[in-house]
């Protein structure tokens, strides 16, 4: 028997209703364009008829108890015979009758051909408004942001690609967030993804659906923010630790600072070496989250990832903080020195000798921070720290 060109896969949950229709487009699209194709439908647990209908129109159907939309499609993936793959859901929203245009950009060498249901046509009810103008927009918006995808509908279910692209992803996700993993993972390895605009339609009045708007909407969210940590701790961190830096050595070195007419002074000095320990804090957060996200597979490795695996390491982090804490200690043991000798004669506080103190006392949290943050670092790649 002749190996299937193409793959169209869809998760199924109870869409016992409209599973058939689907199923009937898409192999009316494989007559349209002449090819070989298969339809997998993943069977994710259904209680109704769903598998028996999709199995009696002519799809295989695969029995999958691990639960989640992206769980049943790494499933279908991997029971996929055919060169092409296509995706989509079971409820008749995306229209299947559109494969020949994916199958086109596919073909002409895209790895990945993302569905824009925005750049097309929306039928009335198809899509709440909060996901039409807020949701969708906003994490379409931050994906482009952090990643450079330059796509319109981040969230859009129906999508085509080669199986040799989407078998080199290595996504992980089980739940919706696998939607946003494979963006992401497509733009970090930079496929050639190309855009088309589609059909979405409603679904049935009476459909339990399966999208909750905003655990769902977070969850995308947090998967987008938690897999950019340069964006998210390691950017940020080091905004907040060289404005703190720069901050605490100008109060440092002049005694007389004013802004707006305003003196800066003791509270202005506490201020600043809290912002140097909490962005250097930040910064390590987004030293571990990278390390991490690499060594776990859930990003690719970049310049970035590559430049902190080979210089942030235990032993270069011992030496850095135990430079600091050594910094520390002389700018306490000074401090001591001095407070002793200006104790009798200056029973008052004594502004900048206090400031000295903050400073040195500030020092010398920097270096333990890095010191067990070294220690604590080695935990996330056990494999490199053993060798």
């Amino acid at each position: 028997m002749k190996t299937p060109d193409i793959s169209v896969v869809i998760p199924c949950l109870n869409e016992e209703k409209t599973i058939r229709q689907c199923i009937h487009k898409a192999q009316k699209a494989f007559r349209q364009l002449k090819k070989k194709g298969e339809v997998v439908v993943v069977d994710n647990g259904s209680t109704d008829r769903s598998a028996a209908i999709a199995a009696k129109a002519g799809a295989r159907v695969v029995h999958h108890a691990v639960r989640g939309y992206g769980s049943a499609l790494k499933r279908g993936f991997a029971e996929s015979k055919g060169r092409y793959l296509i995706m989509g859901d079971g409820d008749n929203t995306y229209d299947f009758s559109a494969i020949p245009q994916f199958i086109g950009l596919l073909e002409k060498g895209a790895e990945l051909v993302m569905g824009s249901r925005l750049r097309g046509n929306i039928d009335k009810h198809a899509m709440p408004w909060l996901h039409r103008w807020v949701g969708t927009p906003v994490l379409t918006a931050v994906m482009n942001l952090f990643y450079g995808s330059r796509i319109s509908d981040t969230n859009c279910g129906l999508r085509g690609m080669t199986k040799k692209a989407v078998h080199g992803l290595n996504l992980r996700c089980n739940g919706m967030e696998f939607a946003t993993e494979m963006v992401i993972k497509a733009a970090q390895k930079k496929l050639a993804i190309e855009e088309i605009p589609i059909d979405y339609h409603a679904t049935l009045p009476d459909r339990v659906p399966n999208l909750h708007t905003f655990r769902d909407g977070w969850r995308h969210l947090r998967f987008i923010l938690i897999l950019a940590p340069k964006y998210l701790f390691l950017t940020p961190g080091l905004v907040l630790f060289f404005f703190g830096l720069g901050l605490s050595a100008l109060l440092f070195i002049r005694n007389q600072v004013t802004f707006m007419q305003i003196p800066l002074g003791l509270s202005t000095a506490m201020f600043a070496n809290a912002l140097l320990f909490m962005g250097l804090q930040i910064g390590l957060f987004g030293i571990y989250a990278i390390i991490f996200n690499t060594s776990q597979g859930l990003l690719e490795e970049d310049r970035l990832s590559r430049w902190i695996n080979k210089y942030f390491n235990l032993e270069m982090g011992l030496v850095l903080g135990s430079l600091v804490l050594l910094l520390g200690f002389v700018l306490s043991g000074i401090t001591i020195s001095i407070l002793l000798e200006v104790s009798n004669a200056m029973a008052a506080i004594n502004i900048p000798v206090t400031k000295l103190a903050l400073l040195a006392v500030f020092t010398v949290l920097l270096g333990i921070q890095i010191v067990f943050s070294s220690f604590y670092l080695s935990l996330f790649n056990l494999k490199k720290t053993l060798e």
